[in-house]
């Protein structure tokens, strides 16, 4: 089994983040959220995997340069992911398509895949969403996807396409019969249910699709959820006796935990990061190489290289790599980008911040 992940397209709804990094290789519990979805395949057998790129594709190819059974190929028409899918239409196998801007559990990929198996027929996997209408709805008779609508206006039920699919190689046959306006895999998916049929599968543990910034930091917070059952610390972490991890915590080798430190609910810190002291960090996720002193991480996202000094509260908030946060200020519910330099004691609320953005001393409050 082979599988295809498209990865070309920039996400704009992940702005600020999306400046300067593909959505696939956004942290999530330390590390790419694609990583997580290429270890669920591997975990499924799948021993060729295809990455679609072009947004930032650089990072793409220092990051999988040398990983055995990843090849990356070049999208040039940025237009849908049928043509995304048409790139790697050298494939003659049996394939599972994953959208780079999603994350799945091992099970479920594992379901789909013995779906296809036991049918030989096109699989689709479904979930249930409170919000139907934004997504295409599957239409389902004795068991089977009879049609998928798109963003009907008034859903016939809540089952939802995730784009996750296993195909057989006809697929590239119905995307090369689409008329020149039918951009999406789905039209093709549709083409495939009227001639082959299509079965489903229902979603068990998580999918997520990361469309914001909001949905990025959920995804994390699902992961932890899922994947931490008790505390894992590196034999090569430093965690001070004065320090205390009152929930579950992974932290990574070369992390210190320095005294006076307290870890709160189901937290990852990453490799080298450096914690305190006097530091809280509660159902949060901090990248590798950090530091965090005198401060307060709460229900965030901090991705790698960064600093935070002392009486800086941070709740809520997303924050890009290598960015500065100077003393005494408090951020809530925000979006900060890469880079980004905030002065001393200022309080901000609800704001996006381009990367390489600066403020001053006191300069915003909201």
């Amino acid at each position: 089994m082979k599988a295809i992940i498209p990865c070309a397209e920039k996400e704009e709804n992940l702005f600020p983040f999306s400046e300067t990094k593909p959505t696939a290789l956004m942290p999530v519990m330390g590390k790419p959220l694609i990583e997580h979805n290429i270890e669920a395949l591997e975990e499924n057998g799948v021993e060729e995997i295809y990455i679609v790129v072009n947004h930032l594709q650089e990072q793409f190819s220092d990051r999988f340069k040398d990983r055995d059974g990843v090849k990356l190929v070049h999208q040039e028409e940025l237009d849908g992911t049928a043509s995304a899918v048409k790139t790697c239409d050298f494939i003659e196998d049996d394939f599972l398509v994953l959208n780079g801007d999603v994350i799945v559990s091992e099970r479920d990929i594992g379901n789909l895949l013995q779906k296809f198996r036991n049918t030989g027929e096109t699989s689709i996997l479904a979930t249930d969403e409170k919000a139907p209408e934004k997504f295409g709805v599957l239409s389902i008779q004795n068991d089977e996807v009879a049609d998928i609508q798109e963003k009907p206006e008034e859903p016939e039920n809540p089952l939802v396409n995730t784009g996750i699919y296993v195909f057989s190689p006809e697929i590239f046959e119905a995307i090369e019969d689409l008329e020149e306006d039918e951009t999406s895999i789905t039209d093709a998916v549709r083409d495939l249910i009227e001639s082959e049929g299509a079965r489903f599968e229902l979603v068990q543990d998580y999918w997520i699709d990361i469309g914001s910034g909001e949905k990025l930091w959920k995804a994390d917070q699902i992961k932890r959820e899922y994947e931490i059952e008790e505390s894992e610390i590196s034999g090569k972490a430093e965690v001070s006796e004065d320090a205390a991890i009152e929930g579950e915590a992974v932290v990574e080798e070369g992390a210190e935990i320095k005294p006076g430190t307290v870890i709160e609910g189901k937290c990852f810190i990453g490799e080298n990061s450096i914690v305190g002291p006097n530091t809280t960090i509660r159902g949060s996720s901090i990248a590798d190489n950090s530091q965090l002193d005198h401060c307060s991480i709460e229900n965030s996202l901090v991705f790698e290289s960064n600093i935070v000094d002392s009486f800086v509260a941070v709740e809520g908030t997303v924050l890009a790599e290598e960015c500065d946060i100077k003393s005494g200020t408090v951020i809530r519910e925000c979006l900060i980008g890469a880079r980004s330099f905030i002065d001393m004691n200022n309080s901000i609320r609800g704001t996006k911040f381009v990367p390489d953005a600066r403020t001053d001393l006191g300069e915003i409050s909201k």
